[in-house]
């Protein structure tokens, strides 16, 4: 796991794809809320999401999410890429929810 780029109290499952990895995260169905910092927007939902697949490069900080309904990539219902320079993704469980923020490094 990539503790630099994912912090989460959900199970991780690597899949190495040549010098990338990737990170599938089963959600058990629990509604995604990506939380938001910013003034004219506080989250976006995803509800009954299946899993998450975060995808990794080393040679970028770029990563992207696909948010999916069942466990394959085929299944994504939604994807956005996300910087991760200076920041690190929060995945944590919450009661009836799962919660996905940007955190900022210090």
């Amino acid at each position: 796991m990539r503790d630099d780029l994912i912090q989460t109290n959900l199970e991780a499952r690597v899949i190495m794809r040549e010098q990338d990895e990737d990170f599938f995260i089963e959600t058990f169905s629990y509604p995604l809320n990506f939380e938001l910092n910013l003034p004219y927007m506080s989250r976006i939902q995803f509800p009954a999401s299946r899993a998450v697949l975060i995808r990794t490069t080393p040679v970028s900080k770029w990563v992207t999410i696909h948010v999916l309904r069942d466990v394959d990539l085929f299944s994504s219902f939604a994807n956005f890429e996300l910087d991760l320079t200076d920041k690190k993704i929060l995945l944590q469980k919450e009661e009836g929810y799962i919660r996905l923020v940007l955190q900022e490094l210090k």
